[in-house]
């Protein structure tokens, strides 16, 4: 009996110690990640609030230039025949409310249709003791036929109440007041515009942007995204909410949700607003409001108009009287005034693989797949990557043969028809070929723990496109290595292809995309092309589960 005791303690003895190493793997590490990610938690410092002038914005008086300005020129689309009559308007609105001499410049760029159209600039400088600059500006293009009366001609008719409010002020900056051109078709007016003020010596320091901002009862986001995680500088976030929320009747104004952010950060798209272009330069820039006013007659409410006005009146003055803001940033979620460096969202994301990765690590070295069992679950997995590697090719031929664009007032790139007919067409095929394959290679048990394998494999695919983006596979992960596959067909196909199809319809639903964006989104390189290929080794790594036979593995 001794004997019996001591050999049950020897066998026992590894495996409770295996299993608290388990446990320890699938915790203690996402714990630490999280307790850096609650430390890192941080409320950011806006701009001094010494303010030497008070603004006071007109809001009536701006309310009613906006809708004599749709009235007068209801279609201002780029390259129109009216566009030039409302760029006139505004020269001399400017001229008139700033007392400074207005700078014009003309250039082509795409417009409505695609093709090179005539736009124009419009900016006047007000002086200040230096050659930096605090830029405010407002798109005055609208979508045919117009009016664009909240969008965007409540912007331009805040610029020009701020150019009469803010004239004649003793600055320690530059201020200019910008009327652009373009900012329904993309930020070709914005690009030229920087170019235009680096080459008069002026050297812009922080951007504020307005687009769509008397809307009655919406709240206006607040855009502060760059490409590639660039982040206009806490200070003028901080900033730009301290100053509204300091008047009442300009309403609720904030970011998107943080779960839109984080999904930002795993499946970054091509970021939209007239910031972008500055923040891509190392200009600290924002925007309040998205442009989504519509194009009809839509109401403007004239104590909010005026109450944004009075806001961005004050965090003009405020950011005059700042030293110069800090260069763009990376990636963070703000919310609640708040902001969460994307640097602790991706260490957690990576510290959530420990586990699995531990999990497969040991059961590798406890048993010897055969050879020809593995190479069935390669193949299998490999046949799973083709539609993602497939997806990349067809929409980058797609994006150089002009198939992929960006429709006016969207920040989602779009594919053609043809394009999206022929990923669905390789998929198709895929999908035949592995059926084919899976019928000739069951004939060579795969391993199980090739599922969780290769899954992790998807995963260094995906963290390659974007760090945050393993949270895509962490699900997955979690179930195959921690919960028993089910005998049952349908549980199993659960079991395995559950955790990835349930992320991936959520990114979907919550961004509100579909095939042809996603498509779009590949080709133009706003969607990584290792996510996409990631995402599919990840459903290959799913079906090697649902087939996988030899569960002693």
């Amino acid at each position: 009996m001794d004997r019996q005791r001591a050999s049950q303690q020897r066998v026992s003895g590894p495996r409770g110690n295996a299993g608290r190493a388990l446990r320890i793997a699938f915790i203690a590490p996402p714990l630490v990640a999280l307790v850096i990610l609650l430390v890192s938690v941080r409320t950011p410092l806006g701009p001094s609030a010494t303010i030497a002038v008070a603004p006071s914005f007109n809001g009536p008086q701006a309310a009613a230039y906006a809708r004599q300005l749709a009235e007068r020129t209801p279609d201002r689309s780029p390259g129109s025949v009216t566009a030039q009559q409302a760029a006139d308007q505004l020269a001399g609105s400017l001229a008139e409310a700033s007392g400074e001499s207005v700078h014009r410049a003309v250039f082509q760029a795409p417009g409505p249709e695609g093709e090179d159209v005539r736009m124009e600039n419009l900016w006047v400088i007000e002086q200040g003791s230096s050659n930096e600059a605090v830029v405010l500006l407002a798109n005055r293009d609208d979508v045919a036929p117009g009016p664009g009366l909240n969008d965007n001609a409540s912007g331009t008719a805040a610029l020009v109440e701020l150019a009469r409010d803010l004239s004649g002020v003793e600055r320690a900056r530059d201020l200019v007041l910008a009327s652009t051109d373009g900012g329904t078709v993309g930020q070709a007016g914005n690009e030229h515009l920087l170019a235009s003020l680096r080459a008069s010596g002026v050297r812009p320091v922080a951007v504020v942007s307005l687009d769509a901002i008397a809307d009655p009862v919406a709240t206006l986001p607040i855009l502060f995204a760059g490409t590639g995680g660039v982040r206009t500088p806490e200070v003028l976030l901080k900033g730009l909410e301290e100053s509204l929320q300091s008047q009442p009747a300009a309403g609720s104004a904030s970011p998107q949700s943080a779960v839109l952010q984080v999904l930002d950060l795993i499946a970054p798209v091509a970021s939209s607003g007239a910031q972008v272009p500055f923040l891509d330069d190392g200009i600290a820039a924002i925007q309040l409001g998205d442009g989504s006013g519509g194009v009809g007659t839509e109401a403007i409410d004239d104590t909010r108009l005026g109450a944004v006005g009075s806001a961005v009146g004050t965090l003009l003055v405020r950011l005059d009287a700042e030293p110069r803001p800090a260069p763009p940033s990376g990636a963070y979620i703000a919310v609640s005034g708040r902001v969460i460096p994307g640097r602790a969202i991706a260490l957690l994301a990576i510290a959530l693989l420990v586990g699995p990765l531990f999990a497969v690590g040991r059961r590798l070295l406890r048993g010897s797949p055969s050879r020809a069992g593995w190479s069935a679950a390669l193949t299998v997995a490999v046949v799973g990557a083709v539609p993602g590697v497939a997806t990349v090719l067809i929409a980058r031929a797609a994006n150089a043969a002009g198939g992929i664009d960006t429709p006016p007032g969207s920040g989602w790139p779009r594919a053609g028809l043809f394009a999206v007919a022929l990923v669905v067409l390789a998929a198709i095929l895929v999908f035949a070929l592995a059926g084919y394959l899976l019928v000739r290679r069951r004939r060579t048990p795969m391993p199980l723990i090739a599922a969780p394998a290769i899954g992790l494999m998807a995963a260094v695919l995906l963290l390659a496109g974007s760090p945050a983006s393993v949270l895509i596979a962490v699900p997955a992960l979690w179930v195959w290595t921690l919960l028993r596959r089910p005998l049952e067909t349908l549980p199993r196909v659960i079991w395995a292809l559950g955790p990835v199809a349930v992320v991936g319809l959520l990114i979907f639903l919550l961004r509100g995309a579909d095939l042809a964006t996603l498509v779009g989104a590949a080709g133009t390189g706003a969607l990584p092309a290792a996510l996409v290929v990631g995402g599919a080794v990840l459903i290959g790594a799913g079906a090697v589960g649902m087939f996988a036979v030899d569960e002693a593995a």
